[in-house]
């Protein structure tokens, strides 16, 4: 065998070495990455001993919150009585404004034609065109004083029978069959009857 084929020999056997040492390198490499995979992938685990250790240190922990807890209601049970026992000077006055009665304003309301009987059987808070006759104002909405309501369709529908829309509930000066005018001389008593108004005392008109 000649020197050239010798060294050629020589040459495959020294790179065929050589990668198989890389190979073994880089296997032993992998494996070494692959334990410290895993190894930071494992639980940390937790000796019986550290978990007593830090149930204990929690007790001890909620336990002096709890005794701060009840430190606490305690002494506002004791700001509440002594609040209770002794109203400081703004309470006192605002117990004296509420026992001081403010006076009602009186309010007006709008009646129609009574009853043959002198009961008004509705009230409205506002005028109602044609069936508005009469109005009344009352402060404490148990009695009240009317009158008639001094307007042109309230004269038109008192003359749809002045007997029984006006004198059953009003005493009439300088009577005529067809008056141009009903003007109010006085007021008339009205007390509350459940959801009604009855006429206690008749009002004075004068038809002009």
């Amino acid at each position: 065998m000649d020197t050239d084929a010798m060294n050629i020999i020589w040459t495959i056997g020294l790179f065929t070495l050589i990668f198989f040492l890389l190979y073994l390198l880089l296997t032993w490499l992998m494996k070494m990455l692959m334990r410290k995979k895993e190894d930071s992938e494992e639980p940390e685990y937790v000796t019986l001993d550290k978990y007593e250790k830090d149930i204990k240190a929690l007790k001890r922990q909620i336990a002096r919150l709890e005794d701060s807890l009840a430190e606490q209601a305690s002494a506002n049970k004791i700001s509440a009585f002594s609040a209770s026992i002794t109203p400081d000077s703004d309470d006192t006055a605002k117990g004296a404004e509420q026992n001081v009665s403010v006076p009602q304003q009186p309010k007006t309301l709008y009646l129609p034609t009574p009853s043959p009987d002198g009961v008004f059987h509705e009230t409205f808070m506002q005028p109602r065109v044609g069936r508005t006759v009469y109005q009344m104002t009352t402060i404490d909405d148990h009695h009240g004083t009317f009158s008639f309501y001094e307007n042109r369709d309230a004269l038109a529908t008192a003359m749809i029978s002045i007997s029984q829309i006006v004198k059953t509930v009003c005493r009439v000066e300088n009577y005529k069959n067809s008056p141009r005018e009903i003007t109010n001389v006085s007021e008339g008593q009205v007390v509350r009857e459940g959801n009604t108004w009855r006429v206690v005392e008749k009002a004075t008109v004068r038809f002009e």
